[in-house]
């Protein structure tokens, strides 16, 4: 399908389709196959690599991976956000260069933007940390664990890149873009509650359990920021990025 195909699909298509089929594909059918054939890869030069990547995947006990397992999730994970983040740039790249040029329009005002959005998201984040140490919750939602680990493996550059660049574009395109343009569009969900439905639905993304509450800062001060820049996905884009950037540093710093 190319670009014009891609307009054929109209509003009310288009944005349940981008996300169904960008939310497969980075989520868990391309980091799928593509760890099988970099732990294939792997096992040609150490044989019994690919049995240990499936007996830790069958086990699903993160902190148990072996640095090996740990090393072809990473190259997995960044591979598949790479081609979304391709696909995404080929099929609609009309749609980002008119929030572009929005974006470009009202430069001081949509950085201004940004910054006051991330200061939004940090307050918010922590205020939700604390109210976690008050109640004794001191452990790491399990895609942290998974994010540290990779950060911290022989491929930890490739993550960083996930992180800085990667993560905010494909993920903002996908649970604000075609996400909240699916509720508007085609089910007719009014913006604020559309907004609300993308970050819940975000931070479920990331975690089921608890520890979802860790995400929902980060997710509802980025859609509102989506929101209030009249659905100019750049500037969500870069609430993401500070965020993702700060979160490196304070890793790094081990804090």
């Amino acid at each position: 399908m190319n670009q014009k195909g891609v307009e054929k699909l109209g509003d009310k298509w288009l944005y349940l389709t981008m996300f169904v089929v960008a939310f497969a594909l980075s989520s868990f059918l391309l980091p799928a196959i593509l760890a099988k054939i970099v732990a294939s890869i792997f096992n040609s030069a150490t044989p019994g690599a690919y049995q240990l990547f499936y007996d830790d995947i069958r086990n699903n006990d993160m902190i148990d991976y072996a640095s090996t397992t740990i090393d072809i999730m990473t190259i997995a994970q960044f591979a598949a956000s790479a081609i979304v983040a391709v696909l995404i740039i080929v099929f609609l790249w009309r749609m980002l260069a008119r929030d572009f040029k929005d974006f470009k329009k009202d430069l001081g005002y949509n950085i201004l933007s940004i910054f006051l959005w991330f200061v939004v998201l940090f307050v918010l984040s922590t205020a939700v940390a604390i109210i976690f140490d008050m109640a004794g919750l001191k452990d790491t939602a399990e895609n942290e664990v998974t994010v540290q680990r990779m950060l911290n493996s022989r491929f930890g550059f490739l993550m960083i890149i996930s992180v800085l660049i990667l993560a905010p574009f494909v993920e903002e395109m996908i649970y604000r873009k075609f996400l909240i343009g699916f509720f508007e569009k085609t089910l007719h969900i009014p913006l604020v509650i559309s907004t609300v439905l993308a970050a819940v639905i975000f931070g479920l993304a990331h975690d089921t359990t608890i520890y979802v509450f860790q995400y929902l800062p980060l997710a509802l001060a980025i859609s509102m920021s989506y929101a209030y820049s009249k659905r100019n996905v750049w500037v969500s884009i870069g609430v993401h990025f500070l965020n993702n950037t700060l979160a490196l540093i304070l890793t790094f710093a081990g804090i």
